[in-house]
């Protein structure tokens, strides 16, 4: 298991230095334009602001872990300098990496070394992977917490305690202000784990209460202060009603349409200074309302084509042939794994896993479905495919043994 760590260590340090050495100073950067600019408002004293750019005023667009971190990376190393972009690589490979560890310790606990071995040494070689160090968003960071709650919840369903409960809460907490778009996993994933612990005392029954309490606790500060800026009731972002118009317009294909965001777009950036930004959102909500209701049809096709594109990874417009062949063989080969624990009538583990397949990709089906999304469960589909590869490499009673 070493290996495949440092396997995976180097193969995505050799991309660190192409990048470095052989892409433009500052190429990081232009591939989250969003984050470089909250960052900067930040240092400047003027707190999550202008997600597009020129001076706009507050925001709740994106939540606000990433662009804390990127803030504190630039006030050590400087603004956009190369020491910057270096740093912010080198952590985006270093949760790649933990994922990797994270992928095979689950793996071994569900079907042992073989299977963890194979889940493993395919995430940390495969190559639409390779390149995640290099997205300037959220994306390995927040990959990586989730496998870490899942380990921590699996280690937790054997002896739960209020310990474990109370870091749970702050831990799922800090996940949410970093991705809120795993919300509703980490809340079935804690009362998956307060139903498999569940026992008829009051000290076992108080475990989920006072994990939510912590969590309410250490995530509130986000809610109340978008209230207080914005004076409405805001508990996670205000981005819905935009990508909901965005995914459906009438011109929409069901792919990222980038040249409508206030970023590239001047009289989008006019009506969202103009409107403030709750109004402009409600007003693209609205909108989305109304073409979706004036187009069922249309609607439902576009969604049903958008659930084909996430689980075979052709969500992007212009996408690798290789995102398809990863994202087909981790959906196929993951699916495999569940059924093979549903027969050996693991159910809890069956439940735990399909939690965030079914909870996760929702709103992607009716918004857009691109291949980054997918990464965030992508690790779990890989486990699940370690245990199915295992099943066909190794006789039935290794899995058994270890499990």
């Amino acid at each position: 298991m070493p290996i495949v760590l440092a396997v995976a260590c180097l193969l995505r340090l050799y991309v660190v230095w192409s990048v470095l050495t052989q892409q433009p100073r500052g190429w990081l950067f232009g591939r989250g334009l969003e984050m470089g600019w909250l960052a900067e408002a930040l240092l400047k004293g003027q707190g999550l602001s202008n997600p597009f750019g020129p001076p706009t005023g507050p925001t709740a667009f994106i939540a606000p872990g990433y662009p804390l971190l990127v803030a504190a990376v630039f006030k050590l190393f400087g603004v956009y300098t190369q020491t910057s972009e270096a740093v912010l690589l080198l952590l985006h490979t270093a949760a790649n990496v933990l994922t990797v560890a994270l992928i095979m310790v689950l793996a071994k606990r569900l079907a042992g070394r073989t299977a963890a071995l194979l889940a493993g040494l395919f995430w940390a070689c495969s190559i639409p992977l390779l390149w995640m160090p290099s997205i300037f968003w959220e994306t390995s960071i927040s990959i990586a917490l989730l496998m870490l709650l899942f380990v921590l919840t699996l280690n937790a369903s054997q002896s739960p305690s209020k310990k474990a409960w109370i870091g749970l809460g702050a831990f799922s907490a800090v996940l949410a202000l970093i991705n809120p778009a795993l919300l509703l996993t980490i809340v079935a994933v804690l009362a998956w784990l307060a139903i498999v612990t569940w026992k008829p005392f009051p000290s076992h029954r108080s475990g989920l209460a006072l994990s939510l309490l912590t969590f309410a606790i250490v995530f509130s500060p986000w809610p109340i202060r978008n209230a207080r800026v914005f004076h409405a009731f805001i508990p996670l972002r205000t981005t819905v009603g935009f990508e909901l118009w965005m995914g459906n317009l009438p011109s929409s294909h069901g792919y990222l349409n980038e040249t409508v965001f206030p970023s590239y777009n001047q009289q989008e950036l006019d009506d969202y200074k103009r409107m403030g930004e709750i109004a402009y959102t409600n007003n693209k909500s609205r909108l989305a309302k109304q073409e979706i209701l004036a187009n069922p049809a249309a609607f439902a096709s576009m969604t049903a084509r958008r659930f084909v594109r996430f689980w075979s990874g052709n969500g992007n417009s212009q996408g690798s042939p290789l995102y398809v062949l990863h994202a087909t063989l981790t959906t196929l080969l993951g699916l495999a794994g569940l059924s093979l624990l549903l027969r050996k009538r693991r159910y809890a583990l069956v439940a735990l896993f399909a939690i965030p397949l079914i909870l996760f990709p929702a709103p992607y089906y009716i918004t857009h479905a691109e291949f980054r999304y997918r990464l965030e469960i992508d690790p779990l589909l890989t486990v699940l495919s370690g245990v199915a590869l295992a099943a066909i490499f190794t006789s039935r009673k290794e899995p058994d043994a270890s499990a």
